[in-house]
Order: C-alpha cells, then structure tokens, then sequence
C-alpha cells in the first residue's frame, strides 16, 4: 500500500490533441510538467464516448452492462418509453468507497454522483451536469460551509446557445471553485485519497474548440494543478473521453426513417416547431420578460423537454411521445447506441439487427468517409445484470462524426456550422501521472475501465472480480513499494448484491 497522498485529476472530454500545441508553445507549464515528469498513455474509453456512462464505468471499473446506464438516456422498449434511470447511479459500489474503508477520501464534482453517498472517512460534493444546487454534498453540514466560504453552486444557470458570454464567465467561476473545494478539503480534512473533476471545460470544447476562451479556461486548470503537486503526493490526471473537431452530423433516426425502420406521428412539439418555438426562442422571451427563473422552476421537466431545438427535434424523454411504436422496429440515442423494438428470441429480431449492423457499415458522410469505424451488437460488448435492455446494436463513430439522437430532422446530415457544436467526443481520452508510486516512462494505451483496479491497488486493497478493467501494474515506478506487492482479488459478487439491495430500500424510504 502507498503511504502517499494521491490527487486525481478529472478533466471531461480532454486529449492532448488539443492540449499539446498550447504545451509545446509554453501556455500550460503544468500539465507539461507532469508529462515530462511521469508517465502518459491515451486511455479509452467505453461506447459512447459520453459523460454518462463513462464517468460511473470509471467509478466502478465496469462496463455499463453492470450498472445499467447506456447513455443519457436508455430506449425501455418493453415499456415504450425513453427515460434515464437516475436511480441506478448510486446503486454499484464505486473504487473510492474501498479506499475509505481504512482512509479519509474526497470526492468533488464527479459527474453521475447525485445525490451523493453518504460513506464513513468521505466527504462527497456532487458534480454537475445532473445535479442540484441544494442537497449536493455529504456529510449534509459541508454544504453551507461551502456555500459560505464559496458561493458555490454545482450547475451554471446560463446556456451557450443563448448567452455564450455570460456562460463562458460563470464557467470559468465554476472551475475555479471546483479547485478551490479540492484544496480546501485538503487542508482541513486530512485526506489520504482526493478525486476532483472539472466537468464544463467539455462544454467549451463543444461550443469553442480551441478559442481563446478555452485556452483561458485550460490555463486556469493547468494553474490549479500546479498548486495541487507536491514532492511526496501523487498526481493523476484522466479523463472520461476525448474530443476533436466536427467533420460529419449524422442524425440516425432521420437515417432509420428513411430506410423505413422508424416511424414518427405528430405531437405538441412538431405543432410548437411549425409556431416558431424552440428552446432557443423561449429561453430569450422570457430571459426579456425577466421571468426565465421563475418559468424553469414551474414549468414540468416533462414539458420542458417538448419543445424542440432550432432544427426540430426533440431529445430523451419527449421523443416517448414523437414515435409510433406499432409501426416501428428501431430507434436511436445519440452517439451509438439504436435499441430494436422487436422480441430478441425471433428470427426477425436476427435479420432486421444483423441487416441494419450491415447498412450503417456502409454509410458514408458527404465528405466520402466512413460514419462509424465499427458496428458491434450487445452480446459482444455488455455484459451483467443490465445486459438484457442493453442497446442492440452500439456503434463506435468515427474521430470527427456527431452523431444526432434526436427526433424530427427530415435531413440524413446536416451542415456542422448549423450545429452549434465545434467539436465532438471521441473514445481516446488522457492519462497522466506523476509522483513517488509512478514511472516516468510512456506505456500503452489504457481502458478507462483500468482506472479503477489500479488505483486500489495503489491503496493496498483487494481488486473486486465484478471489477472489468485490470490493475496496470507499469504504470507503477520499480522503486515504489506497489511494484512489489501482489495484487489480490475477491470474490466481490454477493456483497454487492446486499449493498445494491440495501440501497434500494433506502431509496424507497426516501420517497
């Protein structure tokens, strides 16, 4: 067991795509340093290459087969419903929770941990962007001290679609927080482990890319990393995924329309559509008018979600509505996953599936490349308790697509420009780590899944055998004590299954 402190770093959506060419030319000495200092890998990460489910696969070190989460949204096609299964994301034992069985941990803004847990030797503030500005931490009293001596909020109130301005502003104010909290709990709290993640630097790599603005943003990073090393600690910085410039938008169900797998009935926000009302519009009608907080905070999220975007469609839940489930055979999220509103144990179920792995291997964006580098179905890539309402067919996009997994866009692809989005996510994300415990040399790529594994043996416990991902054992110095210590599994299966049960009938009570 390493008698170090260690700090990971969680930086959404970063690869050194584009990070190097502002490290080379000076503007982030930090991170710079630890790259030269430690060592590096890409680190990849599972299908989507989303937020949700990556962040929790990292948690737990499994695959979401395991935890039941596919994306922002999961297709219930047994219930003709689209929803996300909030209830899930507490209910797996994540790595950190192993640590603090003998050590004092701190986790800060890790998105998919609201509400967060309360666990013995931890502090937990939950991240953004699922969750609230009141109930975001435990133990319960270091929320007002963290409003106090913050001002600290989890989720910005502004939108890049309608003030990018404003937005970028409470962004910046938002990661300078996160650190400060980090540090904060550091010097109070006698921690042995820290987690902290900045979650909205991938909203300006959507929006921005590489402008100013982000570089601003990554140069606030790179200095509270700097403040954050010391000669004896342990730093580790990763991230859930990558991200890299728009290409091609492919809007699947717009695809799955027109090749007669999908069909869609009118509702209220095809007739709101036609009216001129979008998301967009209304936000600034009322933001005019004075009224935005009081109309977000009465209006139903379920209405909320029916008004559709600038391009018409409408996104998770309020596409339950938009679909004729009678006349349909499969429907998509975004960037990867199509669910199949057929029985599995059919030969149709068979045919149309391996049919529409076969079409979407061969579509091609209007720049003549590929959509997808890979068209997998679930068998070869779930696995667990959740693999039954796994997608059926998940694909991985190819580095420069966007795949769009709304509904009520007549057009297959649509001009990146009219996005709104510059860049979107790609599976290669980043490690780096440095300290006493780790190399200085360069090692192979990684799966994200690895994270979890490796750092509990850096803590001397027992890896988990529902754990998916392997204990990277090079990434550890020879002269560190870890390098020598045998790593050591348990049978981990029945014990999570009691504390799984535990935890639904606490959630029940609640309600």
């Amino acid at each position: 067991m390493s008698q170090r402190q260690t700090v990971v770093i969680g930086l959404d959506g970063a690869h050194f795509e584009l990070l190097r060419p502002w490290i080379e030319e000076g503007k982030l000495p930090n991170i710079a340093s630890i790259i030269d200092d430690g060592t590096t890998a890409d680190l990849c990460s599972v299908l989507p290459p989303v937020t949700s489910p990556n962040w929790k696969a990292y948690l737990t070190g499994k695959n979401p087969g395991k935890f039941g989460i596919f994306w922002w949204e999961n297709i219930d096609t047994d219930n003709r419903r689209v929803y996300y299964p909030s209830h899930r994301k507490n209910e797996q034992i994540e790595y950190w929770e192993h640590i603090a069985e003998d050590a004092s941990v701190g986790v800060v803004n890790v998105p998919t941990t609201y509400p967060p847990k309360s666990v013995d030797n931890a502090c937990v503030v939950a991240g953004a962007p699922d969750g609230e500005n009141a109930g975001f931490s435990t133990p319960e009293s270091l929320e007002a001290e963290l409003v106090d001596k913050f001002d600290y909020t989890v989720t910005t109130k502004n939108r890049m679609e309608t003030k990018p301005d404003a937005t970028v502003e409470e962004i910046l104010e938002r990661i300078d927080s996160r650190f400060k909290v980090a540090k904060h709990l550091l010097e109070t709290s006698d921690l042995d482990f820290l987690q902290v993640t900045t979650f909205y630097i991938n909203t300006l790599h959507h929006f921005l890319w590489d402008d100013e603005a982000t570089l601003e943003a990554w140069r606030a990073i790179d200095a509270h990393i700097g403040d954050l090393r010391s000669g004896d600690r342990n730093v580790v910085l990763m991230s859930d995924h990558g991200s890299t410039e728009i290409e091609t938008v492919f809007n699947i169900n717009a695809w799955l329309e027109q090749e007669g797998y999908l069909t869609l009935k009118r509702d209220v926000s095809d007739f709101m559509y036609r009216l001129g009302l979008t998301t967009n519009r209304i936000e600034q009608f009322v933001d005019a008018l004075g009224l935005r907080s009081l109309a977000f905070k009465l209006a139903p999220e379920r209405l909320k979600q029916k008004v559709p975007d600038e391009q018409g469609e409408v996104h998770k839940g309020a596409k339950t509505d938009r679909v004729n489930w009678d006349e349909s055979v499969a429907l998509a999220s975004g960037q990867g996953p199509v669910y199949l509103l057929l029985d599995s144990s059919t030969s149709e179920y068979d045919r149309v599936r391996s049919r529409i792995v076969e079409q979407l291997t061969a579509v091609r964006g209007p720049n003549g490349e590929r959509v997808c580098n890979d068209v997998l179905v679930k068998e070869e890539y779930y696995s667990g308790l959740y693999e039954k309402e796994a997608p059926d067919i998940i694909i991985d996009q190819r580095e420069g697509v966007h795949i769009r997994g709304g509904i009520g866009n007549d057009d297959i692809f649509t001009d990146p420009e009219s996005e709104g989005w510059r860049a979107e996510n790609k599976r290669r994300g980043l490690f780096a780590a440095c300290g006493p415990d780790f190399t200085s040399e360069a090692v192979d790529p990684m799966s994200i899944l690895d994270l979890a594994p490796t750092l509990l043996h850096l803590y001397g416990k027992d890896i988990p055998t529902s754990m998916d991902g392997t204990v990277r054992s090079d990434v550890f110095a020879a002269d560190s004590p870890i390098a020598d210590t045998p790593i050591e599994y348990r049978d981990s299966n029945e014990r999570d299954a009691e504390i799984r049960r535990i935890r639904r009938i606490a959630r029940s009570l609640d309600y």
